[in-house]
């Protein structure tokens, strides 16, 4: 009984799985299909968790997304993680000094995932939001992050991932982001020149604990018109700036440099 239990709540976190990594609602069969599992199964997990409100069935059709639930629950862990509460402050008050976009990312399974956002005054269309995953090659966050782990777990995260070039800039070699990861060690700044989205430049910096490790990035993201107008190093050095505010109220010491 215990074993049908487990497998039953294993199949229904492989369907909330399959709902969050898409952008669209799923019919059953599609389900299935993505999971290798009968209609007839999936449609029972499904009447569940639409009761329990984790799963919402589209009005007029066969199809279901993500419910408020699972919305509540996300919410909840986000305001708990306390990188988000110190940052907070220090990422609404870098997005008004610069007026652009600035994010806050943690580092999971070799992809960053966006857990807080400050946008800027001006409208700007970007594929990056809250509870978003993105892969670490072409994202200035993701680079930052890994500028501060060794080349050996780099490459490990690259064969794991792969690197798909997602515009003509995209470095997909890894011996070309190795290469850029020792210069980012040496400035603690990466620059993203249009690799993950075109027409826009991103820069990050890492976050760091008392124990000197790093737990996550923040970033600036514009046009990459706007950007490169307001001053690419200007921007890096009051992003740089920033980092070290969050990381310093998390209790690390800059004397020590970091992972010492």
């Amino acid at each position: 009984m215990a074993e049908k239990y487990v497998q039953t709540l294993e199949r229904s976190l492989d369907i909330l799985e399959v709902l969050a990594h898409t952008e669209e609602p799923l019919g059953v069969t599609e389900i299935g299909n993505r999971i290798s599992l009968h209609k007839s199964t999936v449609h029972r997990i499904l009447q569940t968790l639409c009761y329990r409100g984790y799963v919402e069935k589209e009005k007029n059709s066969e199809r279901y997304k993500l419910g408020i639930k699972i919305v509540e629950l996300g919410i909840r862990f986000f305001n708990d993680l306390e990188i988000r509460k110190v940052a907070g402050p220090v990422l609404e008050d870098l997005a008004k000094e610069l007026d652009e976009v600035v994010h806050l990312v943690l580092h999971d399974d070799g992809e960053v995932v966006y857990i807080d956002k400050r946008e800027s005054s001006h409208v700007v269309s970007m594929r990056s939001k809250v509870g978003r995953r993105a892969p670490m090659h072409c994202t200035a966050v993701g680079k930052a992050l890994l500028s501060t782990m060794p080349d050996e777990e780099v490459v490990r995260i690259l064969e794991s991932k792969g690197m798909p070039g997602f515009t003509p800039h995209t470095m997909v070699e890894p011996a070309e982001l190795i290469k850029n990861l020792e210069e980012i060690r040496q400035t603690q700044i990466s620059v993203e020149y249009e690799e993950n989205e075109i027409g826009i430049i991103c820069l990050g910096t890492p976050i760091y604990d008392f124990s000197g490790r790093a737990i996550g990035a923040i970033s600036v993201s514009g046009p990459a018109a706007r950007m490169r107008e307001k001053g690419i190093d200007s921007i890096g050095q009051e992003m740089k700036k920033s980092g070290e505010i969050i990381s310093a109220k998390l209790g690390y010491a800059y004397f020590r440099g970091p992972g010492m």
